[in-house]
Formats: structure tokens, C-alpha cells, sequence
């Protein structure tokens, strides 16, 4: 190693105030011990420092990275939502240490509120947070259902419902309880400028032939 190397690494790139506190837990410090609130390795033996003679050289230890779960997120966004008329959609942790969380609402919910919310996630988990980015939002329109409560909120209104085998039905939600929808199909007008048609009866389908559903966007 050239002087050069150990110029770089010396005490001297310490900052004063932990140059001080070097010099003064030289004699009798104990390698690895903390002073100025931090870490730091030294490769002089236990007698060189009993002897009083100063580190070759020394390097910060990296703190310790702390992944939060998915589980940890989503018990505090319940927390927080408990009460209110908001639920969770969904709850990801992605590479990168990407939290992405959505929350919906049977009326709407607003970016006051989910800036609220992230906030008060950040500050359940501590440290924790520090090392991830953050994203609350609303499921986007026209994106498939993922929880029961969804179905609930859409009862009464129009959505499209795509099947397993194939087809894709457009309706009225009329009523959903995890097993089976109830909806009343509806059909496009075979005269031209007048309003597609609902049947007045409900076709009941079983969840398990339904691969997808979502709102439908209607322009009057």
C-alpha cells in the first residue's frame, strides 16, 4: 500500500470534532468501540493501542440496511384506516425497496389523505422507512378488481367482466359475495342512437368463471 493510500485513509480525513475524540480513547480504546455516535475498524493491535500509537488507518461501518414486509405495511395501513370507510387493495414491496400501497374508498379518497397516511406508515416503521421510497395511491380506473370490497363499492353501477373462456360480459353489478356475481347484462341497442339495453333479469355467474372485472367508463 503507497503513503498515498494511507494519507487517504488516515485520521487525518477525520473531522475535528471526531479527531478529538480519537485522540482522547487513544490510550487503553478498545478497537470497534463507538465514539461520536459512530463505528469504525481499526487494524492496530490491542498492544499498539495500549502503547498509544495512532491508527494506520480506519474506515466507517455501513449501517444496517432494514427491509420492511409486506405484512409490517399492511398491518400499519390498517391501523391507521381503521374506523373510516377506507380498505387496503393491495400491498407491495418491490425491488429496490419500492413500497407501493393502495387504498380506496367507498366514496373517494383524497391525496390529503393518503399523504396523511403515508406519513403515519413512515412513522410506525421507524428506521425502516428511511431506506424505502414510498407510493400511496388509488387503484386507477378501469383496472381489474383485487378485493372483495371493491365489488361492493360498484354494486349498482356498470362494470365489464371478462371470462375464462373468452367472453367478455358488460352489465350492472347487482350483487357479489366472493362466490358468485349476479349482474344484469347489458346489450347493445340494434337502433342506432338509442342506449344500450339491460336485461331485466340477473345472470348469476360463479366467481370461479370470471378471470377479471372492472368499472366501466361511460361518457354521457
Amino acid at each position: 500500500m503507497g503513503n498515498s493510500a494511507l494519507r487517504k485513509g488516515s485520521a487525518m480525513d477525520l473531522d475535528m470534532t471526531e479527531a478529538m475524540e480519537l485522540r482522547k480513547y487513544r490510550r487503553g480504546w478498545d478497537p470497534g468501540r463507538s465514539f461520536a455516535g459512530k463505528h469504525y475498524i481499526c487494524t492496530v493491535s490491542r498492544r499498539k493501542w495500549e502503547e498509544g500509537a495512532a491508527p494506520l488507518f480506519y474506515c466507517r461501518m455501513a449501517r444496517k440496511s432494514v427491509m420492511v414486509s409486506v405484512e409490517q405495511v399492511r398491518n400499519s395501513v390498517e391501523k391507521h384506516i381503521q374506523g373510516t370507510t377506507h380498505f387496503v387493495v393491495a400491498v407491495e414491496v418491490r425491488p429496490g425497496s419500492k413500497v407501493v400501497v393502495e387504498v380506496d374508498n367507498d366514496r373517494a379518497i383524497t391525496l390529503q389523505e393518503l399523504a396523511d397516511l403515508n406519513k403515519a406508515v413512515r412513522d410506525d416503521l421507524g428506521e425502516a422507512a428511511d431506506d424505502c421510497e414510498f407510493q400511496f395511491s388509488s387503484p386507477g380506473m378501469g383496472r381489474p378488481f383485487k378485493v372483495s370490497r371493491q365489488y361492493q363499492k360498484h354494486t349498482g353501477r356498470l362494470v365489464q367482466v371478462d371470462l375464462v373462456d373468452g367472453r367478455t360480459l358488460e352489465g350492472k353489478l347487482e350483487h357479489y359475495d366472493g362466490s358468485i356475481m349476479g349482474l344484469r347484462i347489458q346489450h347493445p341497442s340494434k337502433v342506432k342512437g338509442r342506449l344500450p339495453k339491460l336485461d331485466d333479469e340477473v345472470t348469476t355467474i360463479p366467481a370461479a368463471e370470471i378471470r377479471t372485472t372492472k368499472a366501466s367508463i361511460t361518457f354521457n
